[in-house]
């Protein structure tokens, strides 16, 4: 099979990512839809400019038919892609984005790792932050971006990004302090993917009698594109099936060096990514420049982004660049959704890197053997060093500790997670930023709510995570990029005597151990609704999820823009309370 060919030919219609990404406003375009081949050539950083520019984007949510796979399901795009557009900006840059939602049901934007300091509203959480946009709706975001690094946005209204709606977000720092270690650079996003759509297989999760477990994908796409087995008669229902996928193809030169910024976007499952005979320089962990670090396989949690260096220094040739499932990390038995996909699932997703010259036959390149068990855990603690020290609160103003435990099902509920005894569900009518601004008070919200309050503007806030569960659990917390001090597993307990308060490692995304415990520190000053929660996606659906509202005497006397407001007055009544 020609496969460079066909990757190359796809080139020629390719061109960069406008500043504006406009839709014509008398063109319908719902039926055209086609993958994202803008991750398949390198980056054209933002020019810096004297003052923070606005970098706009008209963003038009969708459905259509695509089969990333090689089989044809339908996808949830922004403009028709997947994934999604990438956006681009410069540290200090205003970001627009005007959504148009023409997905048939409600929607949000959430814009992940953004901190959104002074536009809570707008970090795109329904039930929270603000109401859904409704179907047929416009909603614009308008926020600045004031860390650089790699960041994505994804719809955070029910499971809605799992089917399609995300895309990268990327922040370039002309001071970057790693500038003349790259040439270029690269986005890789890879997630699991499902032949049913969220709706369809949360239906069967949430329903009595289920034991809880996530679901079996039916292949691994690599930056929207994979190759299921079309030999299975399981996962496609008997639709047509394309053997025949070009892999994602990543074009270099010999001796040049590239940043690959690399972004899981999973619902479910960690992964290691790797390049075959080429190391990576680890520089970056979720927004945060850290001091390099050597590696040949990178293991990345859902949600979570890393950069990497790798040289082109090897011969000319073709290599596989892999992004395999950790299988460990996932429950099966006799009851799992889709159990009968698993003999036809291939766990690894393989894209290549083609040198320029090389000729367009297939890799034969092997895979960097494994030094040690893979875990479910994160990159090691002792490797994520802040390249510029800074250290977390020295003193705690506020401390909350969560017990994260399971409920299994019954004859007559699903099953659920609880933080500290209670599992969450979203008021979409009405949001906590809504009831706040209206004088209700934190304690006055209800219990399943999960609301946690604190007004201190001094000091710092110490959260402690106790994971009673077998399973790994990836937290993000909106808001903030928050310090890891401590962390353990194996049924240990935390032990404040082993906390780094020097220079720990600093990122929004980080793993809990099975049985393991992590305490984390920030600083409390971002007044506003933060959303706490484990990022695999089911989870989320079954109430892991913790409301932080922060300082909230002082964010009660900001005024909501009227477009916000407008929200919950335009919702449209088939809005549901399922969990976000």
């Amino acid at each position: 099979m020609n496969i460079i060919k066909n990757i190359l030919i796809l080139y020629v219609s390719l061109c960069t990512i406008s500043l504006v990404i406009a839709v014509p406003a008398k063109r319908d375009i719902r039926k055209r839809a086609e993958i994202n081949t803008n991750f398949f050539q390198p980056l054209t950083p933002q020019p810096a400019t004297t003052q923070p520019t606005i970098r706009e984007y008209d963003f038009r949510l969708y459905k259509a038919t695509l089969s990333p796979d090689g089989v044809p399901r339908t996808v949830y795009t922004v403009n028709g892609q997947f994934p999604g557009p990438i956006i681009q900006a410069n540290v200090g840059d205003q970001i627009i984005m005007n959504i148009t939602n023409q997905l048939g049901e409600p929607t949000a934007i959430h814009s992940h790792g953004i901190v959104q300091n002074g536009t809570n509203w707008f970090d795109g959480v329904p039930g929270i932050t603000q109401c859904p946009i409704p179907n047929g709706g416009n909603f614009i975001y308008n926020y600045t971006v004031d860390v650089p690094g790699t960041y994505w946005y994804h719809s955070h209204y029910i499971a809605q990004y799992v089917d399609g709606v995300h895309g990268p977000l990327i922040v370039q720092d002309p001071a970057d302090p790693h500038l003349s270690l790259y040439d270029y650079e690269y986005v890789v996003t890879f997630q699991e993917w499902y032949h049913n759509t969220t709706e369809d297989l949360l239906h069967i999760k949430m329903s009595a009698n289920h034991t809880g477990d996530s679901p079996i994908p039916d292949s691994v796409v690599m930056s929207g594109i994979g190759q299921y087995n079309c030999s299975s008669a399981n996962g496609f229902n008997g639709l047509s099936c394309n053997s025949s996928v070009t892999p994602p193809t990543y074009v270099v030169q010999s001796g040049k060096r590239y940043r690959f910024r690399i972004i899981n976007t999973s619902a479910d499952n960690h992964f290691y990514f790797s390049i075959d005979n080429h190391t990576m320089l680890l520089i970056e962990a979720d927004g945060i420049n850290i001091k390099p670090v050597t590696i040949q396989k990178l293991p990345i949690n859902i949600a979570q982004r890393y950069s990497v260096i790798i040289n082109a220094s090897q011969p000319v040739g073709n290599y596989f660049i892999r992004a395999s499932a950790t299988t460990a990390c996932q429950v099966l038995n006799n009851v799992t959704i889709n159990i009968d996909h698993l003999e036809s699932l291939n766990w690894n997703a393989t894209g290549i890197l083609h040198y320029e010259g090389a000729n367009n036959s297939a890799p034969t390149s092997q895979e960097w053997p494994d030094t040690s068990e893979p875990t479910c855990d994160d990159v090691p603690d002792a490797s994520l060093v802040p390249f510029v020290a800074n250290p977390p609160p020295q003193n705690v103003s506020q401390q909350f500790t969560f017990n994260l435990t399971f409920n299994g099902a019954n004859q007559s509920s699903p099953s659920i997670f609880l933080v500290n005894n209670s599992s969450f569900s979203p008021n979409f009518i009405s949001p906590t930023i809504m009831q706040l601004s209206s004088g209700v008070s934190t304690q006055s919200l209800a219990a399943n709510q999960n609301v946690y309050a604190y007004d201190n503007t001094t000091g710092g806030v110490e959260l402690i995570f106790i994971n009673a569960n077998g399973g790994t659990h990836p937290f993000h917390l909106h808001g903030h990029s928050f310090y890891i001090v401590g962390k353990g597993g194996n049924g240990t307990s935390p032990d404040p005597s082993t906390y780094n308060l020097v220079n720990p490692p600093l990122r929004d995304t980080a793993t809990i151990s099975s049985r393991g415990w992590m305490t984390i520190r920030y600083y409390a000053d971002n007044p506003g609704i933060w959303l706490l929660h484990c990022h695999i996606e089911w989870h989320v659906e079954m109430g892991m999820v913790v409301q932080l509202v922060e300082r909230y005497t002082e964010f009660r006397q900001r005024t909501i823009p009227s477009s916000v407001k407008n929200l919950c007055q335009s919702s449209s009544s088939s809005t549901t309370s399922t969990t976000s």
